[in-house]
């Protein structure tokens, strides 16, 4: 279930955010069910000095103390003097970062926003329980085992929803604004959580996969996305990647291996008590041919750039967008019974050339994780030149024809393409900010359903279908009741982009995350960039495998 995976996809076309996936970058198994633990052994004696401090303090303090929070303050204060990325997480963060690494979660399976107090169902997730149970996009959960949800915040609706295996909720459905409230049971189950968004042709030739992040199933899901795609006529192939903060490394080197040829070096990973280790391809790629572009961002990080990196040295791809995070560290983590973990940067990576592109951390963890805001104060979302400040004192690497990459500060792609900034406006982030974009184009949908079926397909309503301007007046209604001021200069500035995203919320709610690319994609500068340069590699005959 996510309430705010469409407003965080919005969010990311106008604002610099740090990604929460930047701290996972570990060295783990692909197997989900694995107990994941550090290679080297991990010694804890019964009783050390700082469980011994503890053990006083609860046995003899004068007065009570939270004992167990002083832990975690204790353990956070020794993690703060560590890098950024080494970490201790409590037991709720580490379920929940598991769930998005492992491919899937326990649950009833639908995406929902929270409209008016009412629970929308804004998306059934294929191959889950609510799916299974006939559930619908556009129902309203109006009651869970017979107790009214209205107005409660998303924490508590979570509680409602998921929950283990084999366990039963009761929905009150209401399915049209006059119809009395359906019940229908869920059974919950394991619900597919994907880590490959959309995969579709951006034309007759040129293939589009989006990855999210390198979970347990990506390459499989990978697999399933190229079979798609080849049948349909991939010669050449987007690979975007932006907004991707990481996952398993294992997972990135499956995944880079698709695209190089046997015995090539992928990456390698060396740390202090660690030996050198390296990770090659295996020759039995899907796509080691054909032409590939690569879009990064920076929001890109870690298993990404292993990506990125491996096939910028070796010359395999061409990079597209804007500097990467800049994440070359490796973690490696011990589970703790209570179900907390560690994570423990263990080394650093490699790419094929011997870069590591990781950012100096030397000034603090606050400045380095604003790192990436600082970006855009100083110009370099906006301009190619002001990316080469950060490879000042970098090591210089050479490729085999000649061109010259850096080491720390991230990957640099090979073409720089700037933020687009041209139709932003104060009035654009408030509404956004707000939620209303969000909210209007759901309405939107609930009153105009019969019009918006009437399209035959996707391709027939990307390229047809328009909101009116006049339409988008209950909109800026909706931002003057919240007092944000509707400029007519800003309204003519920003409309374009208000409605390709409300076109896209809409092709999603009918076609899915296909329909939602598509419509955003046909107005993305780096997607249309690539195009052009992969329909120019596929004219000079770059053949797929």
């Amino acid at each position: 279930m996510s309430t705010t995976k469409n407003n965080l996809r919005f969010a990311l076309l106008s604002a610099i955010m740090m990604a929460s996936g930047m701290i996972v970058g570990s060295r783990m198994s692909d197997s989900p069910s694995s107990e994941l633990n550090f290679s080297f052994p991990f010694v804890s004696k019964p009783i050390d000095k700082m469980g011994r401090i503890l053990q006083v303090i609860q046995d003899r303090y004068v007065d009570s103390v939270d004992v167990t929070k002083l832990e975690q303050e204790s353990i956070n204060a020794v993690m703060a003097k560590l890098d950024p990325h080494s970490q201790y997480v409590d037991p709720q963060e580490f379920k929940a970062l598991n769930e998005s690494l492992e491919g899937n979660f326990e649950g009833i399976g639908i995406e929902f926003h929270i409209q008016r107090d009412t629970l929308l169902i804004v998306d059934i997730v294929s191959g889950g329980p609510a799916e299974e149970a006939g559930l619908k996009a556009g129902d309203k959960i109006i009651n869970v085992d017979g107790k009214m949800i209205v107005g409660l915040p998303n924490s508590d609706l979570f509680k409602c929803l998921r929950g283990p295996s084999g366990t039963t909720v009761n929905l009150g459905l209401l399915r049209t604004p006059n119809a009395s409230i359906t019940n229908v049971n869920v059974l919950r189950g394991k619900v597919p959580f994907n880590s490959i968004e959309t995969a579709y042709m951006l034309n007759a030739q040129i293939g589009y996969i989006k990855i999210s992040r390198f979970a347990a199933t990506t390459h499989k899901e990978f697999l399933k996305a190229m079979d798609k795609l080849k049948q349909e006529g991939l010669s050449g192939l987007v690979l975007d990647l932006r907004g991707n903060g990481g996952g398993y490394l294992r997972a990135a080197i499956a995944i880079a291996d698709e695209f190089l040829p046997n015995g090539q070096l992928i990456v390698y990973t060396r740390g202090r008590k660690q030996p050198k280790e390296e990770y090659f391809a295996t020759g039995s790629g899907e796509f080691e041919k054909g032409s590939l572009t690569v879009l990064i961002d920076e929001n890109s990080a870690s298993a990404s750039e292993i990506v990125a990196g491996a096939l910028q040295d070796t010359e395999r791809a061409t990079i597209l967008g804007r500097r990467s995070f800049g994440k070359g560290l490796v973690q490696d983590q011990v589970v703790f019974p209570d179900g907390s973990a560690l994570r423990l940067t263990i080394a650093r990576y490699y790419t094929p050339l011997g870069r590591c592109i990781q950012k100096s951390y030397a000034t603090g963890t606050d400045e380095y994780r604003n790192e990436v805001g600082e970006r855009m104060k100083h110009g370099e979302l906006l301009n190619a030149d002001s990316n080469k400040i950060a490879f000042v004192t970098s090591r210089k690497f050479v490729t085999r024809s000649g061109k010259t990459v850096y080491g720390g500060g991230g990957i640099m792609p090979d073409e720089f393409i700037p933020i687009d900034t041209s139709q932003n406006s104060a009035l654009y982030s408030y509404i956004s900010y707000k939620g209303l974009i969000v909210d209007f184009a759901y309405d939107y949908i609930e009153r105009n359903q019969k019009m918006l079926c009437s399209y035959a397909s996707l391709n027939d309503f990307v390229g047809k279908f328009e909101i009116p301007d006049s339409d988008l007046n209950p909109l800026f209604k909706s931002a003057r009741g919240q007092n944000i001021n509707v400029a007519e200069s800003e309204v003519k500035k920003s409309k374009g982009l208000i409605k390709n995203q409300i076109k896209a919320m809409i092709a999603r709610r009918f076609w899915k995350d296909e329909g939602f690319y598509k419509v955003l994609n046909s107005k993305d500068q780096i997607v249309l960039r690539s195009m052009h340069d992969a329909g120019e590699a596929v004219a000079g005959n770059v053949m797929v495998k």
